[in-house]
C-alpha cells in the first residue's frame, strides 16, 4: 500500500468509495428515505470537498493505493485544525489503509506546528469508527446540534 497526495484526476474514485461507504451502511445505521436524501447529499459534500482541498494551500489531502486502486482517502485541514474526511472503501477497511491515512493526516499537522487541538466529527451511532479514533488520542467532546444524522465531535488533546 502506498500513500500518496490526492489530485483532481482521484475524483472519479473518490466519488464511487464514497458511494460504497453509505451504501453499506458505515456512515449511517439506517437508510430510509430521508436518511438516503441526506446521504447522497454526504457523498456531494465529499466530492466537493475534496476537489477544492486538493487546490488549497490550507489543506492536505492524502489518498492510500494499492496496485493503482484507491482505497480510501483523507482530508486535513490546517487552521483548523481538523480531519474533515477520512474514509475508507468498506472493502478496504481492517487493511492498516485508515491507520496509514490518519498518520499521513496528522504527520501533515505536525509538520506546520498543529500537534494538539485536532477536531474531527464522526457519526454518534458509528462505534467502530470512534474506536478508530481513540487509537489516535482522540476523546469525545461533546455532540453537534443542528445535524439530520446525530454526530459528535472528538478532539485530540497531544
Amino acid at each position: 500500500m502506498q500513500i500518496r497526495k490526492g489530485t483532481a484526476d482521484d475524483l472519479p474514485e473518490i466519488r464511487a468509495i464514497s458511494e460504497r461507504t453509505i451504501e453499506l451502511g458505515c456512515l449511517v445505521e439506517d437508510l430510509d428515505e430521508t436518511t438516503s436524501i441526506h446521504a447522497r447529499s454526504v457523498i456531494e459534500m465529499a466530492v466537493d470537498a475534496f476537489s477544492a482541498s486538493v487546490q488549497s494551500d490550507n489543506h492536505s489531502v492524502y489518498v492510500a493505493a494499492r496496485d493503482d486502486n484507491l482505497l480510501g482517502y483523507v482530508v486535513a485541514i490546517h487552521d483548523a485544525p481538523e480531519i474533515r474526511w477520512i474514509v475508507v472503501d468498506p472493502s478496504a477497511q481492517g487493511t492498516g489503509a485508515g491507520k496509514a491515512l490518519m498518520i499521513a493526516a496528522l504527520d501533515a499537522l505536525a509538520e506546520r506546528g498543529v500537534r494538539s487541538n485536532v477536531r474531527l466529527t464522526v457519526p454518534a451511532a458509528n462505534e467502530r469508527a470512534k474506536a478508530f479514533y481513540r487509537k489516535f488520542g482522540f476523546m469525545v467532546t461533546g455532540p453537534i446540534n443542528d445535524q439530520k444524522v446525530p454526530m459528535i465531535e472528538m478532539q485530540r488533546a497531544a
